[in-house]
Order: structure tokens, then sequence, then C-alpha cells
């Protein structure tokens, strides 16, 4: 049986993967901020872009986080 895949953060994955969003481990304003957007725990986004800002792409919705946000989400590859 082959173990899941670590977690890692929103920095670290590659750029067009599909991701599911862990946990959000940012301040309670800022996680309230992102749940409103659609973005929290179990959702699945797309990683667009990597650079000042991250882009992402859930539910047909683009968003772009900074760089410390994004570094406080965890994420895990979701299975092709």
């Amino acid at each position: 049986m082959e173990a899941p895949p670590a977690p890692l953060n929103l920095c670290s994955a590659r750029c067009g993967q599909r991701l599911r969003i862990l946990a959000l481990m940012a301040c309670t304003e800022d996680c309230m901020r992102l749940r409103e957007l659609g973005f929290c725990e179990r959702s699945e986004v797309s990683k667009l872009s990597d650079g000042s800002a991250i882009l992402c792409s859930v539910y047909g919705v683009r968003l772009a986080l900074g760089r410390e946000l994004s570094a406080r989400v965890l994420v895990e590859p979701v299975a092709a």
C-alpha cells in the first residue's frame, strides 16, 4: 500500500498542479476572508503562477495570494 503524499505549502507546489487544501494556518481574519471566497479546507485548487504573488484558480475564480500567506496554506496533490 502506497503512503499518502506529505503535505506541502502552496508556495512549494508546482505550477499547473491540482491541489487539495488541507489547512489554513494564517491569522483568523485572513482565514475567514479566504473561506468567504471559497478558498477553504477540502477545496480543490490549481496553482497557475508562481511569482511575487501566487495565482490560483478555485471554483473557476482566480485569486492572487501573497507569498507570506501562501506559505501558510497546507495542500496535497490530487491524483489525476
